[in-house]
């Protein structure tokens, strides 16, 4: 059990360390620490550095939720606690005069089969289609000459 701290956590991953990194139990018990930390009444926000796939933010969010963290304390971790903790005021909540970058989606955010069906950047609609996949092979390069 976490008592009451006087302090803020810094963005966290714990919920995505990479296997290398920690050992089995810890690695198990990581969707927990979301949910101890806010009964601790501790300020926490979650992170996207080191992964490799941005689907995995919102999925590791997920696991924390699984485990007992209240969706709507995972959502305020996503959102203003991540701006308090970056100092960033004009972000994290929908407010006149705050900086509105939304995401919509069909259903639970923190469902799997949930999709993003708009996303709003600067208060501004950004398409969402899927980018057009990489051409194979060496490209029309230079071919080798020189």
């Amino acid at each position: 059990m976490i008592r009451r701290a006087f302090a803020t956590l810094a963005l966290m991953s714990v919920v995505a360390l990479p296997r290398a990194q920690t050992p089995a139990a810890p690695r198990a018990d990581a969707p927990k620490v979301p949910g101890e930390l806010a009964k601790g009444h501790v300020m926490f926000a979650f992170e996207s550095a080191g992964l490799t796939d941005p689907k995995d933010f919102v999925r590791n969010a997920a696991k924390a939720v699984k485990a007992g963290l209240a969706p709507a304390t995972a959502i305020r971790a996503l959102t203003l606690n991540a701006a308090m903790i970056a100092g960033a005021s004009d972000l994290g909540s929908i407010e006149k005069g705050k900086i509105a970058n939304l995401v919509v989606t069909d259903g639970d955010l923190f469902d799997e089969k949930t999709k993003v069906t708009r996303v709003f950047v600067n208060g501004r609609a950004v398409a969402l289609d899927a980018a057009a996949p990489a051409p194979g092979g060496r490209g029309r390069g230079r071919g080798g000459r020189r």
